[in-house]
C-alpha cells in the first residue's frame, strides 16, 4: 500500500508546487529560475502553440501522406529501373558472346582472306628491309640494277 501512496503523492505534490511557482511568477512578472533560457523556452512554446492553433491538420496529414506515397513510388521506380539496367547489361554481354560464336561458325577463317593494301605494303617493306640487311652491298646494287 505504501508504494501506491508514494506513487500518487509525489506527482500530486510536484503538481501543486508547479502551480505555486507559476502563480508566484505571474504576480512578480518575471521568471524566478533561469530567466534568459526560460524566455527562449517561452518563445518556442508560443510558436508551437501558434502552429497547433493555426495549422489545418487535415490538409497537413493529406499532404504528408501524398508526398510519402510519391516518394515511395519514386524509390520503387528507381529500384526497378536499376534492376532492369543490370539485366540489360547481362543480356548485352550474352548476345555479344553468342554473336561472336555465330560469326566464327558462319564466316571462313581470316587467314584465307585477301590481305589489305596496308598489310601488303607493310609486308613488302619488311621483306625489303630484311633482304637489304642480309645481302652484301655489291649484290644489293646488282639487284637494284636488274
Amino acid at each position: 500500500m505504501t508504494p501506491y501512496v508514494i506513487a500518487i503523492a509525489v506527482p500530486f505534490v510536484l503538481l501543486v508546487l508547479f502551480f505555486a511557482l507559476v502563480s508566484y511568477e505571474q504576480r512578480r512578472g518575471s521568471r524566478l529560475v533561469l530567466a534568459g533560457r526560460r524566455y527562449e523556452l517561452d518563445l518556442k512554446a508560443e510558436r508551437a502553440a501558434f502552429i497547433v492553433k493555426h495549422v489545418d491538420w487535415g490538409a497537413f496529414t493529406s499532404d504528408v501522406v501524398r508526398t510519402s506515397f510519391e516518394r515511395l513510388a519514386h524509390d520503387l521506380a528507381h529500384t526497378t529501373l536499376m534492376f532492369v539496367r543490370v539485366i540489360e547489361r547481362e543480356l548485352t554481354k550474352l548476345v555479344r558472346v553468342l554473336r561472336a560464336r555465330r560469326e566464327q561458325q558462319l564466316l571462313p577463317s581470316r587467314s584465307a582472306e585477301k590481305p589489305t593494301r596496308l598489310a601488303s605494303a607493310i609486308s613488302y617493306m619488311k621483306r625489303t628491309v630484311y633482304r637489304s640487311r642480309k645481302l652484301p652491298a655489291a649484290e644489293q646494287e646488282a639487284e637494284r640494277a636488274s
